[in-house]
Formats: C-alpha cells, structure tokens, sequence
C-alpha cells in the first residue's frame, strides 16, 4: 500500500528590510502574491514553495521552488543567483 500524497503551492512574499519573525505574508495564488510585492516596493522578494503531505503522517514537508525579486519593473529570478541572500 502506497500512502497518498497531495501537493499544494503557496507564495511568501518577503519585504525588503526583511527581518527574522516580521515582514513576510503567506498567499495561496500568485497573484496576490505579486500584487503585495509589488506594493511593498523594490527588493521586495517572491517564494514558491511546494507543500507536501502524506496521507500516514501528520507532519508537513515543504520546500522553496523559485525565488523572484521585484526591481521597480519586473520580477527577476534570483532561485540560483549564488551573492543573494535568501530569507
């Protein structure tokens, strides 16, 4: 027997003074995801992340997919940019 699986994606989006325990949302579509980056400004940064959970567990295992940064015109990928910091 094979324990279910369901993956969900959910969107964080990180301020740009993000600090540790303040400063970041969770969103369940990318659009309002994008819509809050934006009006938070540049340097503002995007996640993906893939939610993961098993039918014989209770516990959750998640992890980031993509990141992108807002520059003020559009959003970069910055997912494998090596001088970023990621939050």
């Amino acid at each position: 027997d094979m324990a279910l699986r369901s993956n969900r994606i959910d969107y964080t989006v990180y301020a740009p003074a993000y600090e540790p325990g303040k400063g970041c949302w969770d969103f369940r579509t990318v659009t309002k995801a994008r819509l809050a980056a934006k009006r938070l400004g540049i340097g503002s940064r995007l996640r993906r992340n893939i939610n993961l959970k098993r039918k014989d567990r209770i516990e959750w295992d998640w992890w980031v997919e993509r990141v992108w940064e807002w520059n003020g015109t559009r959003f970069t990928d910055i997912t494998k940019h090596p001088t970023k910091l990621q939050p």
